[in-house]
């Protein structure tokens, strides 16, 4: 099990607020870390496929859901990543 991060952002202020923790599955965490994912199956540490399959089983989807979710998350993380952001650990 993996201990996760749980933040809420706020966008227009840049902050990035502590909400809480949450256990993940190994698998579960490579997809919460997908860029971390993508790189781990480059260097040949990891079955990118498996994460694929995993996140397709555990939200009883398709990989054309997960590769829209995908799509999603790194269009979030590129606007995000133009911005120094401050944390909240209150």
């Amino acid at each position: 099990m993996n201990l996760h991060e749980i933040w809420e952002y706020n966008d227009a202020e840049h902050v990035q607020k502590l909400e809480g923790f949450v256990l993940l599955c190994a698998m579960c965490h490579h997809v919460k870390h997908i860029g971390l994912a993508g790189i781990l199956a480059n260097e040949g540490k990891l079955d990118y496929d498996e994460v694929i399959e995993h996140f397709c089983k555990v939200n009883k989807c398709t990989k054309n859901d997960f590769e829209k979710q995908e799509k999603k998350a790194f269009d979030v993380w590129s606007k995000r990543s133009q911005y120094e952001w401050k944390q909240d650990f209150r």
